[in-house]
């Protein structure tokens, strides 16, 4: 492997300049400002300490952003993963117990170990090549989600807000109805100090986007705090941070059971991560006109979440307000989230001191305020119109992610994703094109009747053939005498594809109608010759663009006369166009019979010589020399 391949950042550092340093440093000093108490509130949404939150903000973004792909992603601790953290630590028990009711010191062990699990899930997933797995989510689930999660976060910070004592409850719908009835007994200070924490940060995002509104917000909530002693008006505070470097940490000594019970929270994160990270990736590099490796960003995200976990972190992944911010703020390189993540020790330090007067019930209000961002009112919009697939997919990763588990919820919208996935790709769009289609233009200007053209998009499957035969059994008003089959749009063919093609030709050999291929992919045109189909129907009747296909077409029935009960060539030449193989495609595919063919691959079971009758129509014959058809009543479609 390449040193580029082992370490990309090296190419960055290879070409950087004076103006890169300060563009990526002035970016850094805007991001970090946000970054660590959006960190802080993140780890309160955990439930864990704070300060778990800030030391995902060094180490690990570091990582990140040296051994990713793109050059403006800030990683870190995100709302949906910390929601993620939050469900494990209530549901998942170890040893008979609960992780969310063990001590701080074992709990976290356990936190650290998911970090470890999921940084190797997604460093391996990267070393497979896997980053492309984007794709397969459907932007229905996503949104869904991320509104879902939006409304989890506002629904358990409502406790904290409110200021209500006693065990929170989990779940959605518990937390509202604790909220409900919790009303008679609501702290007005740190109601008040949540709603005050909401207004100054609006009212500090009016003077400018790089302003840390959330920062200055929280110093002067914080100020006031100390100045009026909230703490002993039952308002919680955050207190002392124990310690200001990350500690190195080690997770729990894993025996088989603790891996299992945190396995699936690790997927999990490594899955939800993934999705954002990559889709973030993607979107910065569409905007910036970068090259966006999915794969190598996974090896990056991957490594951050290991060094969370042995530097005490909570896992985390892409974050796309501060990566917008990066961008913004002017930043050039990578090194702009290096220095953010530099930036946030020293800044620790200085707001070591006023973290400990920091209202619990002001992070609460900047969590609300996120989750309200969170909503994409535009986004859900368009599911909803779109299509009823759309809308399902909506509700059920809607519902599931209020009603279940986050993770549960996670493998459900993943799950639908996949299913339609595998729906869409079974189900090509297998359309008949009529009088006036652009691509009919290609073709001769007088058709001959008859001929009837159909195009298959996408990939071809058995549920491809299946809708092709349906259209061509419906009733038309002009019979069909000649299908011309356009392939040029299939990028993807199998052999379980080849098959149901033979099948789908045999099938209108028997009802009388040639079928003329139109197959421009040079891969399809491959799979097809290795299934021996191409050789089976011969030159004369595969093309590779549609106006070629359309002149085979109308050469094919315009050469034959039919009098008497004979079918004979006519004496009038009809200019066929190039062919693939031959100088004249109409003269090898059509002598006295209307075409012949080598032999049959295996799979097909009946002859391919045909005949022309008095109608036109093609008849079977098991005579390699036919002799010119008698005329018999032309085939009636019939519904097989």
């Amino acid at each position: 492997m390449r040193a580029a391949g082992l370490f990309p950042f090296l190419e960055t550092l290879r070409n950087y300049t004076a103006q890169d340093f300060k563009a990526d440093m002035t970016a850094a000093l805007t991001v970090t400002p946000m970054a660590v108490p959006q960190a802080m509130a993140y780890a309160i949404i955990a439930g864990v300490h704070p300060q778990y939150g800030i030391y995902a903000c060094m180490l690990p973004v570091v990582l990140a952003a040296l051994w990713g792909s793109s050059r403006f992603m800030a990683a870190g601790p995100t709302n949906a993963i910390s929601m993620i953290i939050f469900s494990t630590l209530a549901t998942v028990s170890v040893g008979g117990e609960l992780i969310i009711n063990m001590p701080e010191e074992s709990r976290m062990a356990y936190i650290f170990g998911m970090a470890l699990l999921c940084g190797l899930m997604q460093v391996g997933m990267g070393l497979a090549r896997m980053g492309d797995l984007v794709n397969f989510i459907s932007h229905s689930v996503m949104v869904a989600f991320t509104a879902g999660a939006a409304l989890l976060i506002a629904a358990g910070q409502l406790h904290t807000a409110m200021g209500l004592t006693g065990p929170k409850p989990s779940g959605f719908f518990s937390q509202i109805f604790g909220a409900l009835h919790g009303l008679p007994f609501v702290n007005y200070w740190s109601l008040g100090v949540a709603l005050a924490t909401i207004l100054l940060t609006v009212s500090f995002k009016n003077i400018s986007r790089r302003f840390p509104a959330s920062l200055a917000a929280l110093g002067v909530v914080t100020l006031f705090a100390a100045l009026f002693g909230l703490g002993e008006r039952g308002v919680p505070l955050v207190g002392v941070i124990p310690s200001v470097v990350p500690p190195f940490s080690l997770p729990p000594s894993f025996s088989l059971d603790a891996v299992r019970d945190l396995f699936m929270p690790a997927l999990a994160i490594a899955m939800l991560g993934t999705v954002e990270s990559l889709a973030i990736g993607k979107q910065l590099a569409s905007i910036k006109g970068d090259v966006f490796d999915g794969s190598q960003e996974l090896i990056g995200q991957g490594l951050g979440n290991i060094a969370a976990g042995l530097t005490s972190g909570i896992p985390g992944c892409g974050s796309f307000t501060r990566s917008a911010l990066v961008v913004t703020s002017g930043g050039k390189t990578r090194m702009g989230t290096v220095f953010s993540g530099i930036l946030t020790l020293p800044l620790l330090f200085a707001l070591a001191p006023l973290i400990s007067w920091l209202p619990l019930p002001a992070l609460s209000g900047i969590l609300l305020l996120i989750s309200f961002r969170m909503i994409d009112i535009e986004a859900i919009r368009l599911c909803v119109v779109a299509t009823s697939i759309d809308r399902a997919v909506l509700l059920i990763t809607f519902l599931s992610t209020l009603l279940f588990d986050l993770e549960k919820a996670i493998f459900i919208g993943v799950l639908l994703s996949l299913t339609l996935f595998i729906y869409k790709t079974a189900h090509p769009r297998v359309n008949r094109l009529h009088k006036g289609d652009p691509m009919l233009r290609e073709g001769p200007a007088e058709l001959p009747q008859g001929i009837t053209v159909y195009m298959i998009e996408g990939t071809l499957f058995f549920g491809a053939i299946h809708e092709l035969e349906r259209l061509l059994y419906e009733e038309d008003s002009e019979p069909t005498k000649l299908v011309v089959l356009h392939l040029s749009r299939v990028f993807w063919i199998d052999a379980s594809g080849a098959h149901a093609l033979a099948q789908f030709i045999e099938r209108c050999y028997a009802r009388s109608l040639p079928v003329i291929l139109v197959v421009g992919s040079p891969s399809v045109r491959t799979i097809l010759r290795r299934t021996g189909l191409l050789e089976y129907l011969s030159n004369g009747f595969v093309a590779e663009t549609t106006g070629e296909g359309l002149r085979l077409a109308a050469a094919m029935l315009n050469r034959f006369v039919c009098r008497d009960g004979q079918c004979v060539v006519a004496d009038t030449s009809v200019e066929a166009g190039p062919a693939t193989g031959t100088a004249n495609p109409a003269d090898s595919a059509i002598a006295a019979t209307a075409a012949t063919a080598g032999s049959a691959p295996d799979y097909m079971t009946q002859s391919a010589r045909v005949a022309l009758d008095a109608h036109g129509n093609v008849q079977p014959s098991e005579s390699a020399h036919a002799e010119p058809a008698t005329a018999t009543p032309r085939a009636t479609k019939e519904r097989p």
